[in-house]
C-alpha cells in the first residue's frame, strides 16, 4: 500500500526504499518540444518541461532505488513512467499551487533507462497537460548528496514509442486454448446516452471499465457504437437525448486512457456509427467527412499509446446503397485513419454463383466497396452472429468475388454479440454464437469455399450494451466444431475476407435496444 509523506512543501509518494548511487544523466541534443523553464520551486531553479501529448524523454540513472522529482502545478497533466521498458507508475502532476514532489522508483543495481511520456489525460481541475522533470536523487527526503538537478535526457522524442505502434489487430492460426492469454477477446459497446450523460460522473466509470477489460484481455479492438449519425453528433440509441461530437470524443478518450493505464498489449478504440436513418445528409458524403473530423479530433486528445480509428455499421437493409458509398467516400477523402465496417451483408448470396444481388438494391460489389475497396484504410469486421453459418457463407462468397477481381477483401476482425445476448431476456436462440465459435465457423467455411481459401481472418470482438458491472467473459457456445489449426496465410500489407450460399433475405441480427435507433 502507498504511504503519503509530507516534508514542508515536498509531497512524497514512497514506492520503495533501497540503497542507491545516483548517476548523472548522459547528455543529448535537445528538442524544440522539450524546453528548460525557470522555476523558483525547482531544485535547480529550472526544469525540463513539455506540453505536447505523446512527447517522451529518457534518462540514464544508476541504482536499485531512486527518486524522480517534479514541480506540480495548476496547469499540469499526467505522465507515464517506464523503468527499463516496464511501466511502473502514472504520475498526476496537478496541484493547486506550485509544489515540489517526488516519486520513489525501483530499478536494478546497474544503469536504468527511465522514460517519461506526456499523457492526454489530466486531473479534472487542471487547466492544461504540461509535465516536467526536475531532478533525480537517491531518496525522496531531499535533493542533496548525489542529486542530479536539471538532468539532461539521453533521448528525446516528439511522440512516444508506445503500444499503439504495434497492431491491436491480429490473425489467429487456430482457436487458442481456453487457458491461454489469447482466449479472452475484446468487448465493444453499443453506447447509449444514459451510459455517457452526465459526462462528469461517467468519465471515471468509463475509465474503470476500460481498465478492467485491459487487465483481463491481452489486446484487441474495442468498437464503441454511438448509434446513427444526427445533426451535431449521434442518436445515442435514445429518442429524447443525443450525444454531441464532444461527448463522443470525451467518451472515446476516457476508454483509451483506461486501456493505456492498465493494459500491457496493443489496443485500438474505434468510434462507431451506422448507415441507419434512411436517406439523410448525415448518411452521405458530408456525414463521412464529419465522422472523420471527430476521429481526428479524438486522436489529438486521446492517450497516444492507444490507436483511435473510425467505424461504421453498414447494413443493406438500413439505407440506400448510394448514401452508404458516399459516406465512406467522404471519410476516406478526409483522413487516412482506418475505417472499419462492422456491418452485415443482408440478403447476399450464400453460394458462389452468377447471382450478385443483396437486399434493398445492394450488390455484392457494393458491400465489398464499403468494406475494403473504397480505399486502403477501409477494413471489414463482419458480423458473424448466426449459428446456422448463413453470415459466414455470405462473407466467404464475397471473399471469393473479391479475389476474382484481384482486389482482396480485408477482414481484420469479426464481431459477435454473445455479450449483448446475455443482456436480454431469453438470450438469442439463433444469433448468439460466441467469439471463437464464430471465428472457427468463418475460418472453416472460408476454406471450403472455392476462391476464398486461405483468406486471412482477424481475431473476434464481442459487443454488449454499455459497460455496467465490469468486464464479464460470456459463456462459450458449442454450435461449431472447432477445426484443427489451418494454414491461413498471414497478410502482408493488406487483409483479405469472407462468405457464401444463396438466400432470399437475411434479417438484421443485431440485438436491438429496447429504446430505438441503431
Amino acid at each position: 500500500m502507498l504511504r503519503k509523506l509530507t516534508y514542508g512543501l515536498v509531497g512524497v509518494l514512497l514506492l520503495s526504499g533501497f540503497p542507491v548511487n545516483i548517476a548523472d544523466a548522459q547528455p543529448a541534443a535537445t528538442s524544440s518540444l522539450w524546453q528548460a523553464k525557470k522555476s523558483k520551486t525547482a531544485h535547480g531553479r529550472s526544469f525540463l518541461t513539455v506540453d505536447a501529448i505523446g512527447a517522451s524523454a529518457s534518462f540514464q540513472v544508476k541504482g536499485r532505488s531512486f527518486a524522480l522529482w517534479y514541480v506540480a502545478g495548476s496547469r499540469n497533466g499526467k505522465v507515464a513512467v517506464f523503468v527499463n521498458g516496464k511501466r511502473v507508475r502514472t504520475i498526476d502532476q496537478y496541484a493547486t499551487r506550485p509544489t515540489r514532489k517526488a516519486v520513489q522508483l525501483r530499478g536494478v543495481s546497474g544503469s536504468n533507462t527511465v522514460q517519461v511520456i506526456a499523457l492526454a489525460t489530466r486531473h479534472r481541475n487542471s487547466q492544461g497537460t504540461r509535465v516536467n522533470v526536475d531532478a533525480f536523487s537517491p531518496t525522496t527526503r531531499s535533493c542533496a548528496r548525489g542529486c542530479q538537478r536539471n538532468p539532461t535526457p539521453s533521448e528525446i522524442t516528439g511522440s512516444a514509442m508506445t503500444t499503439a505502434a504495434r497492431e491491436a489487430m491480429w490473425f489467429p492460426q487456430s482457436v487458442p486454448a481456453q487457458l491461454s492469454s489469447d482466449w479472452n477477446v475484446a468487448v465493444g459497446s453499443y453506447v447509449r446516452a444514459r451510459d455517457v450523460l452526465p459526462l462528469d460522473t461517467a468519465i471515471p466509470v468509463i475509465r474503470a471499465a476500460a481498465c478492467d477489460q485491459a487487465r483481463k484481455v491481452r489486446q484487441g479492438i474495442v468498437v464503441l457504437s454511438f448509434g446513427m449519425q444526427v445533426d451535431g453528433g449521434s442518436s445515442g440509441f435514445e429518442k429524447t437525448r443525443k450525444l454531441t461530437y464532444d461527448d463522443i470524443a470525451a467518451t472515446t478518450s476516457a476508454w483509451a486512457s483506461g486501456l493505456a493505464e492498465c493494459g500491457t498489449g496493443p489496443w485500438e478504440v474505434s468510434i462507431g456509427t451506422s448507415n441507419s436513418g434512411g436517406k439523410t445528409k448525415f448518411n452521405g458524403y458530408s456525414g463521412g467527412q464529419l465522422w472523420a473530423q471527430v476521429v481526428e479530433r479524438t486522436r489529438a486528445i486521446a492517450d497516444p499509446r492507444v490507436t483511435v480509428t473510425g467505424s461504421v455499421d453498414i447494413e443493406p437493409g438500413w439505407g440506400p446503397v448510394k448514401q452508404a458509398r458516399l459516406w465512406v467516400d467522404g471519410y476516406v477523402a478526409s483522413t487516412s485513419v482506418r475505417l472499419w465496417n462492422f456491418g452485415s451483408a443482408d440478403g447476399c448470396p450464400q453460394t458462389v454463383s452468377s447471382r450478385r444481388t443483396c437486399n434493398n438494391g445492394w450488390t455484392i460489389d457494393d458491400v465489398l466497396y464499403v468494406s475494403s475497396h473504397a480505399g486502403p484504410n477501409v477494413v471489414a469486421m463482419p458480423q458473424i452472429h448466426t449459428q446456422s453459418g448463413s453470415q459466414s457463407r455470405q462473407w466467404a462468397v464475397m471473399a471469393a468475388r473479391a479475389a476474382s477481381q484481384g482486389k482482396p477483401l480485408r477482414i481484420g476482425a469479426i464481431t459477435v454479440q454473445t455479450s449483448a445476448c446475455t443482456q436480454i431476456r431469453g438470450g438469442c436462440r439463433t444469433t448468439g454464437i460466441s467469439a471463437w465459435d464464430g471465428w472457427a465457423q468463418l475460418r472453416r467455411i472460408m476454406d471450403e469455399t472455392p476462391g476464398a481459401q486461405g483468406t486471412p481472418v482477424g481475431a473476434p470482438m464481442d459487443i454488449r450494451w454499455g459497460w455496467a458491472n465490469g468486464f464479464v467473459i460470456p459463456p462459450p457456445t458449442s454450435t461449431t466444431t472447432i477445426p484443427a489449426p489451418t494454414t491461413t496465410m498471414q497478410p502482408s500489407t493488406s487483409l483479405p475476407t469472407t462468405t457464401a450460399a444463396p438466400t432470399t433475405t437475411s434479417p438484421t441480427t443485431t440485438v436491438a435496444p429496447t429504446t430505438t435507433s441503431p
